[in-house]
């Protein structure tokens, strides 16, 4: 199973990502996981890259302020219409057009 990791610029700013598997097929759309927080990095939900072995692509990315991307000392970041377009612009830099979207915690509250 492929495995790459890239790093996408948003903002100035450095916001890790992770990509396992093939690319999918128009009917196996890939899944984008958005990990709690916010300030919790996306490792827990490791696990479900193995979704990747039936043929569909996971990717997963830490948050501004999380894990392995940059972490700016301004509280002001911290909005979720931010956090939106973070999501956009790192769809935008993978190449993601039609995905599926799995938002555990505070993944799972935007609008």
């Amino acid at each position: 199973m492929s495995t790459a990791e890239e790093i996408v610029p948003v903002d100035g700013h450095r916001v890790w990502t992770r990509r396992v598997g093939t690319p999918s097929s128009p009917d196996r759309l890939p899944l984008v996981l958005l990990h709690g927080g916010p300030g919790v990095p996306s490792d827990y939900l490791e696990p479900l890259e193995a979704l990747a072995a039936d043929g569909r692509e996971v990717i997963r990315y830490d948050q501004l302020g999380c894990g392995r991307s940059d972490h700016p000392d301004d509280p002001s970041l911290l909005r979720v219409e931010r956090f939106v377009a973070e999501l956009a612009r790192v769809r935008e830099a993978l190449g993601l057009e039609r995905i599926h979207l799995y938002g555990q915690s505070w993944g799972g509250c935007w609008p």
